[in-house]
């Protein structure tokens, strides 16, 4: 977890005062690490010494959580050949071969860790390890034995209510700014139906908490973009397995997703608006007449600009930081529903992308119906998109070749219209725009919708169905 307030304060007294650490047994000491150069994205060894205990440690990130094997160390023992030695690091073993590595510079840290009993004193402890930096935000690291799941997120949901404290579920360098696209994701065919959601959810969870961290320095136009892509994904993932949500979900995650989304596409309509729709509307008129719209993207700035700023404040929010943690949080205890279990991957895939490409393909001629089931169309496209992207292992050549980017055309040339549409009922909205120009973009989003109802008709009767190999 991160500290959302980078000046920290007292955080130490802060955790303190809470109900799972009043008790809590506290230990301050520096902590000296060295980290061995292994360049493996999803292990992280070295050894710690703090006092005159040396410990090896090796953890692994399995998304949601992060296993932690350590083992004190003798006098004459080497990492390496603890490596060799110890059986819960075959793995780890396995990929580094024989490959000789180095240890860095040691590093010291000022260490406050609290043991916390679980509830009831039923001997399930929970310890936090907080790592205070003057110039950087604390991190909180909670870990725990793997039968205390309950305990970890009952103590890190009592923090994140009270403490401006963020989860932070995947690796992230939060030097970084660069927005974070979606990764190409590769599903084992042997995969379970379950195992797979939860792939797609840690793919989700790269984007959209990737993002995050990136613009926590500054939120700009691609972050706000990013973000919202990861949540429409994250939609298509909930579509392609209905039967995995819960009453835990409906309840406690779904709201807070929706109020996020709501927040993000505002943020985002506003951003198309004012750099490109309203921009082409100015470049499109008369030379004489381009310095009155001027005041008409001033106030549409002023807009966007306002909108970043609500969704900034939401995910500086305990609000926010609760929906993150739920969502981690219910993906780490996902079981397959009934029924499922012995499905394979690829009948299921086959059956849920047949499913969405229905919806498409029964389409009524897009230049005989209205802007509005235009607009549910191009949403069920952008969803088979995501579908073939989330299973894009599984399918055949030409599918991955020809249907994914027809869909892509189809989105695109949808989108524009629907952009057209959404863009005259702002500027008409908007007190600053003169009357000639909320005519120009009515006249343009009807030609606008009309050229693309057009276009995505003659695209989609193209679209093949989907096929799985």
């Amino acid at each position: 977890m991160v500290s959302l307030d980078v000046s920290n304060g007292p955080l130490d007294e802060a955790l303190a005062r809470l109900s799972r650490f009043a008790t809590a047994r506290r230990t301050d000491f520096a902590l000296r690490s060295q980290k061995a150069g292994t360049n493996l994205a999803e292990w992280e060894v070295g050894i710690e010494t703090h006092d005159d205990h040396r410990v090896f440690v090796a953890m692994h990130r399995d998304w949601p959580l992060v296993r932690r094997i350590e083992t004190e160390a003798g006098p004459f023992d080497t990492l390496h050949g603890w490596i060799k030695s110890e059986e819960a690091l075959t793995d780890l073993k396995t990929l580094l071969g024989d490959a000789s590595f180095t240890l860095s510079e040691a590093t010291e840290t000022a260490i406050v860790e609290w043991d916390t009993p679980g509830e009831m004193d039923t001997g399930v402890h929970v310890r936090a390890t907080l790592r205070p930096d003057p110039d950087r935000p604390a991190m909180l690291t909670l870990t725990a034995a793997p039968d205390a799941h309950e305990a970890l997120f009952a103590s890190a949901h009592e923090i994140v209510e009270a403490l401006p404290f963020l989860i932070v579920p995947i690796p992230i360098d939060s030097s970084l700014r660069e927005p974070v696209t979606a990764c190409k994701l590769k599903l084992p065919e042997e995969a379970s139906t379950t195992d797979a959601f939860v792939l797609i959810g840690k793919s989700v969870a790269a984007q959209w908490f990737g993002n995050d961290a990136a613009s926590r320095g500054g939120l700009e136009v691609e972050h706000v973009h990013q973000l919202r892509v990861a949540q429409r994904r994250l939609k298509t993932a909930l579509k392609l397995f209905p039967d995995w949500i819960d009453e835990a979900w409906t309840t406690e995650i779904a709201p807070d997703l929706k109020w996020f989304g709501d927040l993000l596409g505002d943020a985002r309509d506003w951003d198309v608006f004012t750099d490109t729709t309203l921009a082409a509307y100015a470049e499109s008129d008369d030379p004489q007449h381009k310095d009155a719209w001027k005041p008409t993207h001033g106030a549409a700035d002023s807009n966007r600009i306002a909108a970043r700023q609500r969704l900034q404040d939401a995910m500086n929010s305990p609000r926010y930081a609760r929906l993150a943690l739920s969502y981690v949080e219910w993906f780490s205890a996902l079981e397959p529903p009934p029924g499922h279990a012995d499905q394979t991957l690829a009948v299921y895939a086959q059956k849920r992308i047949t499913k969405h490409y229905r919806k498409i393909e029964r389409a009524p001629d897009l230049t005989t119906i209205d802007a509005a089931t235009r607009h549910k169309v191009r949403i069920h496209a952008k969803r088979l998109r995501y579908a073939l992207e989330f299973f894009r292992s599984l399918l055949t050549r030409k599918t991955r070749k020809e249907v994914e980017d027809a869909l892509g055309k189809l989105q695109s040339v949808l989108g524009d219209g629907n952009d057209a549409a959404v863009a005259a009922q702002r500027l008409a909205d908007l007190k600053e725009a003169g009357e000639f120009q909320k005519g120009l973009a009515k006249g343009f989003a009807v030609n606008a919708q009309r050229m693309s109802a057009m276009e995505g008709e003659r695209i989609l009767r193209k679209i093949k169905p989907p096929r799985i190999k």
